[in-house]
């Protein structure tokens, strides 16, 4: 059987060769006995015998005398036995057929394969091994421990929970790309000066301040990243600490208009302005508490400026022209101000959407 692994950084066989079976064959080659092979490596016929039948494995010492007898390098004898090694160790910690498939059930697997995560047509012991290794954990009986360890905060939508499985999966991914990139140590002073260059990127279309927007942020030690969303999820974005380094703002695909985008990155920002050590995962419009009150508070305060704000709030404005008028004055995307004044009941939803810019978000997530 020779299947593969799905990992990172390529697929390694799950399968492996004793090395035992490798000296049976060079033994043969040079027309030698068993009894006669010992006598010139200095091994007991026993031992000889227990490595060709793969009961006793090659130690470091035996290579280096079979190194010296056979010309095989040492280092390539303690090589075949690390891997057999590794493979006895690997299919002895499988779990039976039925507790596989039950794990595997929690997971979108049809998904991950259509994402690369998961190869079409591994076996399910391979696809075990891929998802233990996304989710950082050791066994499927981790997998509780893991979700503890996330200790996700949820703003869920009124309407629809995220399932806890599937969220889990979601933000591996998004650390899966945050810990590819070059991050710079987390500087709360950097991430504070970035954040007010984004904010006047808001302007800008999408092409143009996207990949500056991850830059900055990367030399303050935040990662932007951005993952489509799986079954049995729907929210807009995630705050998490991955390291006491690093952080990572990480976004869903299911914002179509500029207004969501940016509520959503500045909210998640605040979240890591905030809330350190701390994982969040917002859906816009869903229930919050004090936390996602700070953070809707702190984007506010630092896209718009609360006073402000209110003071504009206060004139019931209605009009293209008005909302222009205080998107130039506050320099953001009149978009952003329609959005923040439909949340605010101050325009009905079906009010001035053409200000809004519409973004096409799938090519971000490459």
């Amino acid at each position: 059987m020779c299947s593969e692994v799905v990992k990172a950084e390529g697929w390694s066989p799950d399968w492996a060769i004793h090395p035992g079976e490798h000296l049976a064959e060079y033994i043969e080659l040079k027309g030698w006995s068993q009894a006669e092979f010992a006598r010139l490596t200095g091994l007991t016929p026993k031992l000889v015998s227990t490595i060709i039948n793969g009961t006793n494995p090659v130690s470091a010492e035996t290579a280096l005398k079979l190194e010296h007898v056979l010309g095989m390098k040492a280092h390539i004898w303690t090589k075949l036995q690390a891997d057999w090694n590794l493979y006895e160790a690997r299919k002895n910690c499988q779990p039976n057929a039925a507790e596989t498939k039950s794990f595997l059930a929690k997971f979108p697997i049809k998904e991950l394969i259509k994402l690369g995560v998961l190869r079409k047509g591994a076996s399910a012991g391979s696809m075990l091994e891929s998802i233990l290794t996304l989710l950082k954990i050791g066994t499927p009986g981790a997998l509780e421990d893991r979700l503890l360890n996330l200790a996700v905060q949820h703003r869920h939508s009124k309407s629809f929970q995220s399932d806890e499985n599937h969220l889990a999966v979601w933000l591996m991914l998004g650390e899966q790309k945050a810990r590819s990139m070059n991050l710079a140590p987390f500087d709360k002073k950097l991430f504070e000066e970035a954040l007010i260059e984004v904010r006047n990127m808001t302007r800008e279309p999408l092409e143009s301040f996207f990949p500056k927007m991850i830059d900055i942020c990367a030399q303050s030690g935040v990662a932007v990243v951005f993952e489509p969303l799986l079954s049995r999820t729907k929210l807009f974005g995630s705050a998490r600490w991955i390291d006491k380094n690093h952080a990572i703002i990480q976004m869903s695909l299911r914002m179509k208009s500029n207004d969501h985008f940016w509520w959503t990155f500045f909210h998640e920002a605040g979240h890591i302005m905030l809330h350190r050590g701390r994982t969040f995962a917002d859906d816009q419009g869903g229930v919050g508490d004090g936390a996602e009150d700070e953070a809707d508070a702190w984007a506010e305060n630092n896209l718009v400026g609360r006073s402000c704000f209110a003071e504009f709030c206060k004139t019931k404005p209605r009009s293209e022209a008005a909302v222009r008028r205080f998107a130039d004055e506050v320099g953001l995307h009149p978009g952003i101000i329609v959005g923040m004044l439909q949340h605010r009941g101050i325009l009905p939803y079906t009010h001035l959407n053409g200000l809004k810019a519409r973004f096409e978000l799938k090519s971000l997530a490459a």
